[in-house]
């Protein structure tokens, strides 16, 4: 069901129990992450989250042990980048099981 008009969404949302308006909330969610992946701004950041990644192992690979602060800074910066990848995948798939339970408690 797509809605344009966000009264009449909100009119529809107001009808349904809470846990039903979670679970569409999170299927909307999913599905607005996922428009902003295929935009440009969603593409650079995840470039720029997989590049970050990238350049701090290798500086790790080639980082003396002993030079503690150092590596845990490397280890931070891998961190953070997979922090937000993990995030946005976590917000999809999500999203996805939000409609996969919708779509049961429909056909039942």
């Amino acid at each position: 069901m797509t809605v344009e008009n966000p009264a009449e969404l909100q009119a529809i949302l107001e009808t349904l129990d809470p846990g039903t308006r979670t679970l569409v909330a999170e299927a909307d969610l999913a599905n607005e992450t996922v428009e902003w992946l295929r935009s440009s701004p969603g593409r650079y950041i995840v470039g720029c989250a997989h590049q970050e990644i990238m350049e701090a192992q290798e500086s790790l690979a080639g980082t003396s042990p002993w030079r503690f602060w150092r590596v845990q800074e490397l280890q931070n910066r891998i961190w953070r980048a997979k922090s937000l990848l993990s995030w946005l995948r976590e917000l999809i798939l999500s999203g996805h099981q939000a409609v996969r339970t919708l779509e049961e408690v429909e056909h039942e």
